[in-house]
């Protein structure tokens, strides 16, 4: 049978465990509140930038494809963006460094692994856990690691990071998705500009835009900048989705924890009633055999 002493300090710990709980759920919605407006806004606008990326990345393979006809009357080989030899494919899985961010890690990470395998190209993680499971799945594959923190978007490592896949001609992301605070999706990005559209919409990118200076600038210029922004939108994207799990998974530990608080002290009652009743007992004991 469990003792007052045992209760007493099984007590002790769920009230220390729901001051931690409720310290860090305040910090994780703070933190929500203070990013999702702006993140939010900005989804729009990176959205039309990268449909504007596909479609001026699509303009100048055409003309690139167009001038090698000319040239040599037949198109020899796939063309080549921006006027440089460049890396297929890279799988880029976003996950992060630490833990209490419920099931959309994983999530997220099986998605990645499930492309991962169907599809050939360069396996590139970001954050210790995605390490963790790509090591425990499919031990032996190669492939690149970055670390990046949690609490900030650290400009240097998200720099090293773009420098790293501005080469590769297809960059796919794997990241979670801020839906609302009840909801995180996976969601696959493509962020390379090479993810061609329609026919239709292939024809209406070639007559909509008036490039200048040229349009091998301005391919030039999306390539280096808005590749990069893009890029950062996609990891604010994925710290946001993350706070909101981590501010629901905490928000269920605290309703356990507080259910189990009422529980223990149900139970002290339990044991407080026995021990009087008991010394009840002995008292009408004691009188009757003095009687």
């Amino acid at each position: 049978m469990t003792n007052e002493q045992q209760i007493e300090q099984k007590l002790e710990q769920l009230q220390d465990f729901v001051v931690l709980v409720e310290t860090y759920e305040t910090i994780a919605g703070t933190s929500v509140r203070r990013i999702r407006d702006s993140v939010l806004a900005n989804r729009a606008f990176h959205e039309g930038l990268n449909q504007m990326y596909h479609e001026i990345t699509s303009a100048y393979e055409k003309k690139v494809i167009s001038f090698m006809k000319k040239k040599s009357g037949k198109i020899a080989g796939q063309a080549i963006l921006f006027q440089k030899q460049r890396k297929k494919t890279a799988f880029v899985l976003i996950s992060a460094n630490t833990g209490l961010y419920g099931d959309i890690m994983l999530r997220v990470f099986s998605a990645f692994a499930a492309e991962s395998r169907r599809a050939k190209g360069d396996i590139v993680i970001v954050g210790r856990m995605g390490r963790m499971f790509f090591e425990d799945a499919m031990s032996g594959t190669e492939f690149i690691y970055f670390d990046f923190p949690d609490n900030i978007i650290a400009i240097e490592n998200l720099k090293d990071i773009s420098n790293f896949l501005a080469p590769y001609e297809k960059v796919v992301v794997f990241y979670a998705l801020f839906k609302n605070v009840l909801t995180q999706e996976v969601k696959a990005s493509i962020v390379s500009g090479t993810e061609l559209p329609t026919e239709k919409n292939n024809e209406k990118a070639a007559s909509i835009y008036f490039f200048e200076p040229s349009l091998e600038e301005v391919a030039l210029f999306f390539e280096k900048e808005i590749f990069a922004s893009l890029l950062e939108q996609v990891f604010q994207e994925s710290r946001l989705a993350k706070l909101a799990s981590r501010m629901i998974l905490l928000d269920h530990a605290l309703a356990n924890a507080e259910n189990e608080m009422r529980r223990t002290i149900l139970q002290k009652n339990q044991v407080w009633h026995r021990k009087i009743n008991h010394e009840l007992l002995n008292s009408l004991n004691g009188v009757m055999l003095w009687g």
